[in-house]
């Protein structure tokens, strides 16, 4: 099911912009779109209640189209495909010495952002962009599966209980953030950004731990450091 989702999204989007005129108006120029393909590196941080976790470098892989307002202002339109690296500590046992557990979270990111270039001098934007991220799938993995039966600090919760949409029989996390962040463009061909994602929802709302010493809830937020080249 998971698998079908994203195929249809990517089906999708790829038709709508693959002959960068979905946005072009032929009475008003202003309306250009462009399409493009991106990849970067994420920093993932989690910031649940119930786990002692550690961040780590992930990478991102997209597309990407625009819809060009006027001079300075543009949207974006993104559908990524995310693996974010994260770190949680842990133990064989209870009794056993801390390490760190790695996991990896893979999921689907759509950010729809509005995008306002304040320096423009000849071949080069320098710009700031804004607007909601909505997310499919999360669902944490183990990395190394011989840690399977280890348990995760402080509840000694075991790996099996992050695997959110798998325990959730099939269904489809849904998740939002808000990103906003600073991107360069260079020749309307190449573009670099930095950018931040501040969770909105609670993505351990659908968590099987229970405690009666600490609420289950958190808010999850990343870095995505990106490069685009536009076809």
């Amino acid at each position: 099911m998971r698998n079908f989702t994203v195929l249809i999204c990517l089906s999708i989007y790829s038709t709508l912009f693959s002959q960068n005129n979905f946005f072009r108006n032929d009475s008003d120029p202003l309306f250009d779109g462009r399409f493009g393909v991106t990849i970067g590196a994420t920093n993932y941080i989690t910031d649940a209640s119930y786990l002692f976790s550690k961040s780590s470098t992930g990478f991102t892989v997209g597309v990407l189209g625009t819809a060009e307002l006027s001079e300075r202002f543009e949207l974006f339109f993104e559908i990524n495909y995310n693996k974010h690296f994260v770190k949680f500590v842990g133990r064989e046992n209870q009794l056993a010495e801390p390490r760190d557990i790695k996991f990896n979270l893979q999921n689907i990111s759509i950010p729809i952002l509005l995008n306002y270039s304040y320096l423009i001098k000849d071949d080069y934007k320098l710009g700031v962009n804004i607007g909601p991220s909505f997310d499919l799938l999360y669902n944490y993995n183990l990395v190394n599966e011989s840690e399977f039966d280890y348990v995760l600090d402080p509840l000694y919760v075991e790996p099996y209980d992050l695997e959110f949409d798998t325990r959730s029989d099939g269904k489809i996390s849904f998740n939002m953030f808000v990103a906003f962040g600073l991107n360069f463009q260079y020749n309307e061909r190449f573009m670099t950004s930095l950018r931040y994602y501040y969770g909105i929802t609670d993505p351990y709302r659908n968590s099987p731990v229970f405690s009666p010493v600490i609420d289950i809830t958190g808010r999850d937020s990343y870095f995505a450091w990106t490069f685009t080249y536009f076809i």
